[in-house]
């Protein structure tokens, strides 16, 4: 089995994706009345388009697929329901990675049960596997991304990112510090 590949995202990167991804939104006309994070992932870079597209409701679905970086559920599944209304809503669902495409699969089946009248779909990162393209990506990949609000966790796991930390190596440093002396 090959061994799983790292890639540090950096905040810069993380913005800069998602100003791209905006402008993408804006250059389609699609003007959602409201932004859907997929819990957790998707909650910054949710909140990073909400602002720059002007969208004032978020809301928020719960769902889980990975027990712990690299390990898998066999499916995903709903950890908490949908917050709010998206009855004759147009909806853009916000992630970070789409990775097998069933977690973004679920939430739009979702969302077309409780009456959404348009749904399009967002990830800053796609892998190159996916069976599902979402509506807009940032970049597609073949690495096992990491992102800044993910240090804590991956450093945990035992990933070793420190070699592609970059611009982001003083708040790494110390978010270790904080772990190391714990």
């Amino acid at each position: 089995m090959k061994p799983v590949e790292f890639q540090y995202v950096t905040w810069r990167e993380v913005v800069e994706g998602c100003i791209e991804l905006a402008s993408r939104v804006k250059r389609d006309g699609f003007k959602p009345n409201i932004i859907l994070s997929i819990v957790k992932g998707g909650l910054i870079p949710a909140r990073i388009i909400a602002d720059l597209l002007e969208v004032d409701e978020m809301c928020f679905i719960g769902v889980k697929f990975y027990k712990i970086a690299i390990q898998q559920d066999t499916k995903p599944r709903l950890t908490f329901p949908l917050t709010c209304s998206v009855r004759d809503k147009d909806v853009l669902v916000v992630d970070d990675v789409v990775e097998t495409s069933r977690t973004i699969q679920l939430v739009v089946e979702e969302l077309s049960r409780y009456g959404a009248k348009r749904i399009k779909t967002m990830a800053l990162y796609v892998k190159k596997w996916s069976s599902l393209i979402p509506d807009y990506y940032y970049m597609m990949v073949d690495k096992w991304i990491v992102f800044p609000w993910e240090i804590v966790e991956a450093v945990r796991d035992g990933v070793d990112i420190s070699s592609s930390i970059g611009e982001d190596s003083e708040i790494y440093n110390l978010i270790l510090s904080k772990i190391i002396n714990q």
